[in-house]
């Protein structure tokens, strides 16, 4: 037995040995844990795997490198040989590992010695492997913990919020804003019925309870005449019922609900609140701002919230200047454990008119790690050691070759790496707001408003981070799919296109922003698609590429029907048809001519996939060897030597068809590629002359191998009946000694 053999052997026998405890160990030392306590073993070995790559591995590689520097190694002498290892290895021995080489060697012909394309597909395998992990990873960790019942949530909330209900309002059926209130009494006050100090069930669904009150918040107007800039929002302190100057009155601390709703909120937040909820709403009319306004609080109790409305009734709360009125609160669903933090906007216009709207987002905030499956918890950890190793091999490329992030591809890397850093930030700070909130809903009074829309924020926040991830990940798993003719064929496409395509492009843009002026100054005050210029360009934009469900021709008659009718011809036949078709001509003109570049500059290199089989030899040899994959051989009812014929034919035939379907003009770059046609016929003629002097090294190497094989088992059974007889007489042993010893000598 060989030392190769030997230490198989000796690592099958351990992994035996230690397969063989854990079993054991598993099962009669109760090794069988709760489902709670499997998860937190793999939170264990999580933060075992983070401690370990990112703290422990850098303290021991910095001090073996400490060690090695100050008192170094002496160098390895090289192990000779012993009498074992000589009497092991023989000539039959050797014979058979030349065999195997020139198994292999009859693969590497004379393309496959390129040795500058062989590193640049080894680091595109490298690069491969290690950006499409992350990537597959990274989809897996987005679409696992997805919930489809996020959707059909926010979904019903706008609709039970929006529309009539037996006695309930909705806020689309408000066409005043004198009504504002009734509708606040019926389905934010009527609709909670009152409940324990857990919170009030909804009428509409009793799994859903109201987590803190209904905050009230209104943005009011310095100036009503603002024109065409920014309109500014007043933040005046009043007395009630907007009344001037203020005046700071004794034991306003203690009737905070009498005096609090005519103050400004400006300045009164803390750093997380100007950090998270610094943004402007979007509405039909105006842009309004989160942190500014005047804010009236509801109770938990029906009694006192009633008694809020009609004191808020009493002193005009909402009157003429008021611009637009939100109303914030949070309701938490404990079958699905999820929250639906909901912000309703009523817009009051220059006319006197309201604009409702909804907004619902809902949010699964208090997902313990406890509480998710065993295959997220496994993704997620996954996805932190593939993390871990793209930081360490981006770290290791830069510490080597500073160089590189020169590249706008390394330059992408060090964006993948940061994303992941920010976004583990965000997911952190998230989960403390969460936990805090929590606390705060515990010990609460009834009178506070529990803001969840911090981390909802951040939430939104993460997806959009994740996005982005995924986004520049595909962008650098492009360049190492650089390697298909057809991404290089696409890539050389846009390099040679871009500035025709950034001309069109911007003529196209030119085009239907033109054309959305002219459809919102005519249709704008009659039609839900032009009230703005941003909006009546994106349908247009929607028409030309074929999206017209949305839009319909009496949309754009209200200026007359001959301009509507030549505005939506000009719209269908400028745009649609002329403009794209410029568009899509132009890419195609330039991949005509990337093509032909490829085809004069024409080399015969091997493809990334013949590389993969001949650099990983044994593992495509072990894939044609699997009983559904390896091929039988069939007669067909005819000898070997037929079949071969049959085979060659079939060759001859294919040959012929292809050699006809080449025929053309000839022409001057038929003459290129008649030259390329004859070299590469040259090529394969010293490919197939190296293939038959390696197959007949191989015959003469399984020849000598056979013959060892039989006539060195000849040898040993004469020298075995030698051995019998000379132990079965020994007068005659010493006369044939006597006798090889004058043989010798002779």
């Amino acid at each position: 037995m060989d030392r190769h053999t030997r230490h198989k052997w000796f690592f099958a026998f351990t992994v035996f040995i230690i397969l063989t405890c854990v079993f054991l160990m598993i099962t009669y030392s109760g090794f069988e844990h709760e489902s709670t306590n499997g998860k937190n073993l793999l939170l264990i070995i999580l933060i075992v795997l983070f401690f370990q790559t990112v703290i422990a591995d850098p303290i021991k590689y910095l001090i073996i490198s400490i060690d090695m520097a100050f008192w170094p190694r002496s160098m390895a002498k090289h192990r000779k040989d012993t009498k074992e290892d000589e009497k092991d290895y023989n000539r039959l021995n050797f014979l058979k590992q030349r065999l195997s080489s020139m198994r292999v060697q009859m693969l590497i012909t004379e393309r496959y010695r390129n040795q500058t394309l062989n590193h640049e597909y080894k680091d595109i395998v490298k690069d491969l492997l290690l950006y499409g992990k992350y990537f597959l990873i990274l989809i897996c960790v987005v679409v696992l913990p997805r919930d489809q019942l996020m959707y059909y949530n926010t979904a019903k909330m706008k609709y039970l919020l929006m529309r009539n209900h037996s006695e309930y309002i909705g806020l689309k059926e408000i066409n005043h804003l004198n009504q504002l209130f009734d509708f606040v009494k019926s389905s934010l006050v009527d609709a909670f019925n009152e409940g324990t100090s857990e919170g009030a069930s909804w009428v509409h669904s009793e799994q859903n309870k109201i987590l803190g009150v209904v905050r009230l918040r209104q943005l009011r107007l310095a100036k009503e005449d603002f024109g065409w800039g920014v309109p500014k929002f007043t933040d005046l302190m009043y007395m009630p019922g907007w009344k001037l100057p203020y005046q700071r009155l004794l034991y306003t601390h203690k009737y905070w609900r009498v005096y609090d709703p005519w103050l400004p909120i400006n300045g009164q937040h803390d750093f997380t609140s100007s950090v998270l909820l610094n943004f402007d709403h979007v509405g039909k009319f105006l842009y309004y701002p989160e942190l500014c306004g005047y804010v009236a609080l509801l109770a938990r109790s029906r009694q006192n919230s009633m008694k809020i409305l009609d004191f808020l009734t009493d002193n005009q709360w909402l009157n003429y200047n008021t611009s637009a009125v939100f109303m914030d609160f949070t309701l938490y669903n404990v079958d699905a454990d999820m929250f639906s933090v909901c912000t309703l906007r009523m817009e009051q216009l220059p006319f006197g008119s309201v604009i409702p709207d909804v907004t619902c987002e809902s949010i699964a905030m208090i997902n313990d790690a406890l509480q998710l499956h065993y295959i997220v918890i496994l993704v997620l950890v996954v996805y932190l050691v593939v993390v871990l190793q793209f930081i360490q091999a981006f770290i290791v490329n830069l510490w080597y070759q500073p160089d590189k992030l020169k590249s706008m591809w390394y330059k992408l890397d060090l964006i993948i790496v940061l994303l992941n850093v920010f976004l583990l930030f965000v997911i952190i700070v998230r989960l403390i707001l969460i936990s805090s909130l929590l606390k705060s809903l515990a010990f609460s009074n009834k009178m506070s408003f529990l803001d969840f829309r911090k981390p909802a924020r951040l939430y939104m926040l993460t997806n959009i981070l994740t996005g982005f991830l995924i986004c520049i990940t595909t962008l650098r798993l492009w360049k190492v799919l650089q390697f298909s003719k057809v991404f290089q064929l696409f890539t050389n496409t846009l390099y040679l296109a871009w500035k025709a395509l950034a001309i069109t492009a911007l003529a196209i843009l030119i085009i239907l922003m033109a054309f959305g002026i002219a459809f919102t100054i005519i249709n704008g005050n009659n039609s839900p698609h032009f009230v703005q210029p941003v909006s009546s360009v994106i349908t247009a934009l929607c028409f030309s590429v074929g999206f017209s469900q949305q839009l319909n021709p009496s949309d754009l008659f209200h200026g007359g029907k001959f301009i509507g009718m030549l505005m939506y011809a000009a719209l269908g036949f400028v745009v649609s048809v002329l403009l794209v078709n410029v568009f899509i001509t132009t890419i195609h003109d330039y991949f005509t001519i990337a093509k032909s570049e490829r085809n004069a500059n024409f080399r015969r290199e091997i493809t990334f996939w013949q590389f993969l089989r001949v650099e990983y030899y044994g593992v495509y040899r072990f894939y044609k060897s699997l009983p559904f994959i390896r091929k039988e051989y069939k007669r067909h009812n005819r000898t070997v030597a037929e079949n071969i014929q049959h085979t060659l034919d079939n060759v001859d035939k294919l040959a012929q068809m292809k050699a006809r379907a080449k025929r053309r003009v000839l022409s001057s770059t038929e003459k290129v590629e008649e030259y390329k046609d004859e070299e590469t016929r040259q090529a394969e003629y010293r490919e197939r002359v190296e293939h038959m002097y390696a197959i007949a090294s191989i015959l003469n190497i399984q020849m000598e191998i056979l013959e060892r094989l039989i006539f060195d088992s000849d040898k040993k059974k004469k020298r075995e009946r030698k051995k019998n007889r000379r132990d079965q007489n020994p007068m005659q042993n010493n006369r044939e000694g006597f006798n090889d010893k004058n043989d010798s000598v002779v």
